[in-house]
């Protein structure tokens, strides 16, 4: 074969870990590095059509990887699955010289190759180099080693702080003031709580709502929230603290996955979130029916200028931002990742489909399940009765039915956002609707 073919890593623990300010330890790395480095890491097969190569987190079902490439229509492509030692994929691969020599094998079929993860890191220019020595040429998809300092500087929650000064009238950011040490904490939470009400403590580099908390104007809640942080190593200084928004109804949370490029942005998906207690993720809606139209309108504006400031700084590559919809009509934006977002695998979808005008696509990160379903004989039927049906629904993170608190993800396309969101509850029904195989066995007889 000939021509260009993607490495497709989605590399998103190491990635999340990379600062080396954010010392996260304890619990807390391990569960990251075990939900995000292998459950979501699945989330990849969905990133293309083209010609392609995936490096997947060790232990994947297979049975699955074939149903979901039968289900959406496509070959499958050649898997490596490195050896798992740190839990990390590209660490992980660069341990391991047997699962080099058959990415070798598969990539030496093509003339170049282009380099996909979900945000830079040191060991995905390393990566990169290895296949270089391997002969091939190598085009990373996000910006080049000498502007690195871009995406470290665009990630810390910070930043939209600053790019807000620079845009007045642009970008609307919460008033907020930054601690460094537990003193200045707890003094400074005092007199916002008294000047706001409600604020929100974010670290910098917080995940999916960890790292993040929101703290009222109560007896004891300063207290509360200073024992709590101190035991949470995602609570690192410096601790931004700012004014809770509520949040409009019927809205969920804005955000947007940029796409630039040299000469600017070139694509803006919209998404809406869905947290819980006011900052926790739980499901995102994507496409261009996920937001109502005057969001949509301002995210997209947001968007825009945030991108436009980010191609100045030297980014290259997706990035994503993340608002609030507030109850005074203004969107305030919360932060940016300078990465591929957790939903790219919808946005994905979408550009592959060319459907991202008349599709929305949700996406539901935590299905739990009963420790007994299995994907093969409860998870699998389900999917392929809607498959049948003509419905675009899909499982993923299904090496999460064998934790211990069991669990996958589903991903399903309609017209409408409500429309793709009683596909999944019709998914959660079908769960729900299960028997554990002792009770059938009763029945039975």
């Amino acid at each position: 074969m000939t021509g260009t073919v993607q490495l497709i890593l989605m590399n998103s623990a190491e990635y999340l870990l990379r600062n080396p300010s954010f010392t996260l330890t304890g619990p807390e790395r391990d569960g990251l590095v075990t939900y995000v480095g292998t459950s979501e890491a699945e989330h990849a097969v969905f990133w293309s059509v083209e010609p392609r190569v995936l490096v997947l987190p060790h232990g994947f079902d297979r049975q699955w990887y074939t149903d979901v490439h039968r289900a959406l229509g496509v070959d499958e492509p050649p898997v490596v699955a490195p050896r798992p030692v740190t839990g990390m994929l590209v660490p992980d691969l660069i341990k391991d010289g047997a699962a080099q020599n058959e990415l070798r094998h598969h990539l030496l079929t093509y003339d170049r190759v282009e380099l996909l993860v979900t945000g830079p890191t040191p060991e995905t220019y390393q990566l990169a180099e290895i296949v270089r020595g391997w002969g091939l040429p190598v085009e990373i998809d996000h910006l080049p080693e000498e502007r690195y300092w871009a995406s470290l500087y665009l990630d810390s929650k910070i930043s939209c702080m600053d790019l807000a000064r620079e845009m007045p009238g642009e970008v609307d950011v919460a008033p907020g003031m930054t601690f460094c040490t537990w003193t200045e904490l707890t003094g400074g939470l005092r007199a916002m709580l008294e000047r706001h009400g409600t604020v929100v403590a974010r670290t910098l580099y917080g995940v999916s709502g960890a790292g993040t908390a929101v703290i009222r104007n109560e007896p004891g809640s300063v207290e509360a929230f200073i024992a709590s942080a101190a035991k949470d190593s995602f609570f690192a200084f410096p601790i931004l603290v700012q004014r809770f928004v509520p949040h409009a109804e019927g809205v969920g949370c804005p955000a947007a996955d940029i796409l630039i490029g040299e000469d600017g942005v070139e694509n803006i998906v919209l998404c809406s979130l869905t947290v819980k207690n006011g900052h926790v993720f739980r499901s995102v809606d994507v496409g261009d029916g996920a937001l109502p139209p005057v969001w949509g309108d301002r995210m997209r504006a947001v968007s825009r200028s945030l991108g436009t400031a980010a191609h100045r700084l030297g980014y290259r590559g997706w990035m994503c931002v993340d608002a609030v919809a507030g109850t005074d009509d203004i969107l305030y934006v919360t932060e940016i990742n300078a990465r591929r977002s957790g939903s790219m695998h919808a946005c994905m979808l979408l550009k592959n489909w060319d459907a991202e005008r008349d599709l929305t696509l949700s996406a539901h990160f935590v299905v739990e399940v009963p420790s007994w379903v299995t994907y093969a004989d409860h998870v699998r039927p389900i999917f392929q009765r809607l498959w049948a049906d003509g419905v675009r629904a899909y499982p993923t993170s299904v090496r999460g039915l064998s934790w211990p608190d069991s669990l996958f993800a589903v991903i399903a396309a309609a017209p409408t956002a409500a429309e793709a969101n009683k596909i999944v509850s019709g998914i959660r029904d079908a769960i729900d609707a299960l028997q554990p195989p002792a009770l059938v066995t009763a029945e039975e007889n």
